[in-house]
Formats: C-alpha cells, structure tokens, sequence
C-alpha cells in the first residue's frame, strides 16, 4: 500500500503507527517504497525523524515524599529521567520560606558545607526541573491532605459525643430510678431481730 508520495500530512491515523515503524525501524528502502517516495526523500525523512527525536528532552518521572517539618527540610523527591533514577533531592526552605529543590549530596570534609553534591542540574533546566519537583511535592501534600481529611472526624462530633455522654447518664440514672431498691443487709438483720 503506498501513501501521499510527498507528504506525511495526509497519513490517516490508523496508518501513522505503520508509517513510524517504518520510518524508525524498516530498512531505507523498504521505507521509501512504503511511503512511494525516492530513497533520497526517505533519507531526509528519516534523518529529519532522528533531529526531532534528540531534540526533545527524555520523559521526567517525578516521586515526592513530603515529611514532616525537620527544621528547613519538607521532603524528598526521586526522579527518573529516561531510564535513570535519582534518589534523595531534597525540598527545603530559604530564609523566606520560600522552598526550593536541594540536589543530593554527600559528606565531604574539604568542602565548606562539609557536603559536596553528586547530581548537577544544567542553569537552561534548573527553573523548569524546580517548578517540576516542587510541583510534584505539592500535589503530594494536597493529596495527604485530602486523605486527612477523610479520616478527621466532621466537627460536629466533639460535640455530639460529650451530647451522648450526657444523655447516656440520664438515661443510667432514670433506668437506676426505676430498679428495686436494695435493703441494707443492717437492716435485714434488725428487722429479724439479729
């Protein structure tokens, strides 16, 4: 089946995952006789194909592990980019509050900090990989949030307890009301003339 000799613009859908295949993993000339195109067009496709593909950056996979406040620490985060994961970013906070992603790092006595990080972000990708992570951190935070708040008690409840521990002593004492009252074994026996 050959297609539009000249353009990939008119592939139908169901024929674009066919054409790809071909295109990336077929040999050139049995590309350029599926597409009906020359075999120097099918090479200018396929090299235009590969440009494109190094072009864009591999899939960003990102985990955040919100914690509990340990001073300006907030969390962790993994990420996997392409086949690679990093553990242990971390998510803290500047003076300001303001939180930011702090690279994994580990002891290093030369260094000022007395840490020395082992994961470099490029400055072009820092404030795009900043807004990821930390995005991610928050939408883990918003999900703990609206798992706490299923399993917080509404806040009527207080109330209705301390309501239904009154009203169980009233009903005690009016069920206590209504029972035979016991004699004193004292007066058991006085009466006998014990």
């Amino acid at each position: 089946m050959a297609i539009d000799k000249n353009s990939d613009a008119a592939l139908e859908v169901s024929d674009k995952l066919k054409y790809m295949q071909y295109l990336k993993d077929e040999p050139i000339a049995e590309f350029a006789k599926y597409a009906g195109i020359a075999l120097d067009e099918a090479v200018n496709r396929r090299v235009a194909a590969a440009v494109a593909d190094a072009a864009m950056p591999p899939k960003m996979e990102i985990t955040a592990r919100p914690i509990e406040q340990q001073g300006n620490l907030y969390g962790f985060a993994s990420v996997k980019i392409g086949g690679i994961r990093i553990d242990d970013f971390k998510i803290v906070a500047d003076k300001d509050k303001k939180l930011f992603v702090g690279m994994p790092s580990k002891p290093d006595k030369s260094s000022n900090t007395g840490y020395r990080n082992t994961v470099f972000v490029d400055k072009d990708f820092k404030d795009d990989f900043n807004k990821a992570v930390l995005k991610a951190h928050y939408d883990a935070v918003e999900i703990l949030m609206d798992k706490a708040e299923k399993i917080r008690p509404a806040p009527d409840k207080p109330e209705r307890i301390a309501e239904q521990v009154v009203k169980a002593k009233k009903e005690a004492e009016k069920h206590n009301a209504d029972l035979p009252k016991k004699e004193s074994k004292a007066k058991t026996r006085k009466d006998k003339g014990e």
